[in-house]
């Protein structure tokens, strides 16, 4: 289980790496939008994020965690057949800065031959790239600047301001290659010192945010900037009961300076499982929870996206036996209101306080959970069913080749193929198995068994003797 320090595949990976960055102009980055409440792509299409946090790259293991127990393109098939089409990655500087390769033993070299060799930085490159190409909406996230514990402050006595921008510039450069990076999320958590509004640029969180999001929309103008709220505050705050980076009461007192095409609020939200709250012992918990969302962070909905950066608990699997009322009535506050984008905390079972999607066996997954998300996000899919396309197929061929199966279900990849010797807008129609819970790099619709598909706009083109693709999984 012990990772080697070199390795042919691990060389021919890397190099396929920058070959791949070198031809991001082939399909360009999307520069994704704010209009109103919604987040949209290049197209003008809607973007629901459907997200779970995966982490790992935020400690000094330097990789996402599990992969002792799995292949990680084995845990990405799951993730989407899951029905999650976007993953929050924690990262810290070490990470995506340094030459510090994962541990022995975080990664099985056995079942993950292909990783043997790769610096952090370089794994996480490879792994991004993999999310990337399937067409998963990633966030990244500036989790913990030293690997080891999350700040109060964006700054410590050992990393700077100066350095914190620094790597927030770092990151929207380098990644700018992504077309499915959305955006970053400046900080995890503030809180402690951490104020809003207060005037004093040494601790006030929404001055830093602004002169993180200048930095950022200055070398890279297509993402998105996630912004978290803080903990208590001295002023314009009740603060009742606030869980880290879950306050964004402030905001009504002291807008943010960040252009709001580009401006997404992504405040966390705990139940029992992570800190019994004086208010869950109310005695009309759960009936009181929407009053205090609401002034935490649901005023905000009907001007800005709100995007649930952090949310989950055990769920009755050990815990407090009120976190899955909590987290039912969390899902029952956030549908009508319009705050459907979530990233649910964790994937990994490995979270102490929250457990995660999946079990302790790293393989199976909570069906509840899954269930609870599908309940907040039925209706909202990446592309609107009701617009099917509407065109005849063209004289194109289509391939279908299964890369997982599990019984229950299944991811496959579909390649188009134009033979003949004008470059053709392609729609195809094919018969599928199961239901499709999640495709990607298509807009499609699918009736009973059919299924039907059309490029977006990165891909709608085949040119002659050439070939586009797509994804998707489903359940039987």
């Amino acid at each position: 289980m012990n990772i080697l320090t070199s390795n042919s595949s691990a060389k021919t990976l890397v190099a396929a790496l920058a070959l791949g960055f070198g031809l991001s102009a082939a399909a360009p980055a999307q520069a994704y939008t704010v209009s109103g409440t919604k987040i949209l792509d290049d197209a003008g299409v809607v973007v629901p994020l459907r997200g779970v946090n995966w982490f790992g790259f935020e400690t000094s293991d330097g990789t996402v965690h599990g992969l002792w127990a799995r292949n990680w393109k084995d845990m990405i098939d799951q993730i989407q057949a899951s029905g999650f089409n976007a993953v929050r990655v924690p990262v810290c500087p070490a990470t995506f800065r340094g030459d510090g390769s994962p541990p022995g033993g975080v990664i099985n070299a056995n079942l993950n031959p292909e990783l043997v060799g790769l610096k952090s930085r370089q794994w996480l490159d490879v792994f991004l790239t993999e999310l990337d190409r399937r067409g998963i909406y990633i966030l990244l996230d500036h989790h913990r600047p030293d690997c080891q514990a999350i700040s109060e402050l964006w700054y410590t006595p050992a990393y700077s301001e100066a350095q914190w921008l620094d790597d927030l510039d770092y990151l929207a450069q380098h990644y700018s290659g992504l077309r499915n990076l959305v955006g970053l999320d400046l900080k995890n958590e503030p809180h402690g010192a951490a104020t809003w509004g207060t005037g004093n640029t040494q601790t006030d969180w929404n001055l830093a945010a602004e002169r993180a999001a200048k930095r950022i929309l200055a070398v890279n103008p297509k993402l998105l900037i996630f912004v978290e709220g803080i903990a208590t505050n001295p002023v314009c705050s009740g603060n009742q009961g606030i869980f880290w980076g879950g306050n964004l009461e402030p905001l009504k007192c002291k807008a943010l300076d960040i252009p709001r095409n580009k401006l997404v609020l992504s405040p966390h939200v705990y139940g029992p499982d992570v800190f019994n709250q004086s208010y869950f012992d109310d005695p009309s918990f759960p009936a009181n929870m929407p009053a205090i969302w609401d002034t935490h962070f649901g005023q905000f909905a009907k001007d800005y996206p709100v995007v649930i950066g952090e949310a989950g608990g055990k769920y009755g699997h050990g815990g407090s036996p009120k976190d899955k009322v909590w987290q039912d009535a969390l899902v029952t506050y956030l549908k009508p209101r319009g705050m459907t984008g979530l990233f649910y905390w964790s994937w990994n079972p490995n979270s102490g306080d929250t457990g995660g999607i999946l079990q302790d066996d790293w393989k199976t997954v909570w069906p509840d959970k899954l269930a609870l998300l599908q309940r907040l996000w039925d209706g909202s899919t990446t592309t609107p069913p009701t617009n099917p396309p509407t065109t005849p197929p063209t004289n194109v061929t289509a391939t279908q080749k299964i890369n997982s199966d599990w019984g229950a279900g299944y991811c496959s990849e579909v390649t188009v193929g134009n033979p003949g010797t004008q470059p053709v807008q392609w729609n195809i129609q094919l018969t599928v198995d199961g239901k499709i819970n999640n495709l990607w790099s298509a807009v499609w619709s699918q009736s009973g068994t059919t299924l039907t598909a059309s490029g977006q706009s990165h891909n709608a083109t085949v040119q002659p003797g050439g070939t586009q693709a797509f994804g998707f999984c489903a359940t039987r």
